[in-house]
């Protein structure tokens, strides 16, 4: 049996000690959040369109692809989605997971997600 070399042994118990110092830190990181509610999802939600992807720009390129600002995934060709108000895309699940999550708004340009309530005059 070959033994390594002192510098080699110690260059690598250094980068053991490395990596367990990194997931402890992690383990503490993680253990110090509270997780989030998951809330059921309100009714406007429902009232969203869910439509099936169509990439209507022909280019050459291709580079028109349109991507979920959730999951930060390309949405290809036949996926459900929903369109907002502010006419932004996401995948069906990616934006119900948000909203469960307790978001209110887009996640591109923080439109409010619920209509307005109309204002009566008075």
């Amino acid at each position: 049996m070959r033994l390594l070399p002192n510098s080699v042994l110690l260059k690598y118990i250094i980068l053991i000690a490395s990596q367990l110092n990194w997931a402890w830190d992690y383990l503490l990181l993680q253990s110090s959040f509270q997780p989030r509610e998951i809330v059921e999802l309100p009714d406007y939600v429902d009232d969203l369109t869910v439509t099936r992807y169509e990439n209507n720009n022909n280019t050459i390129c291709g580079d028109s692809s349109a991507e979920c600002a959730v999951c930060l995934c390309r949405i290809d060709e036949g996926d459900e989605v929903k369109e907002l108000g502010c006419n932004h895309l996401y995948h069906r699940a990616c934006l119900d997971r948000w909203v469960r999550y307790g978001h209110r708004t887009c996640p591109i340009c923080r439109d409010n997600l619920k209509p307005p309530v109309p204002q009566l005059a008075g």
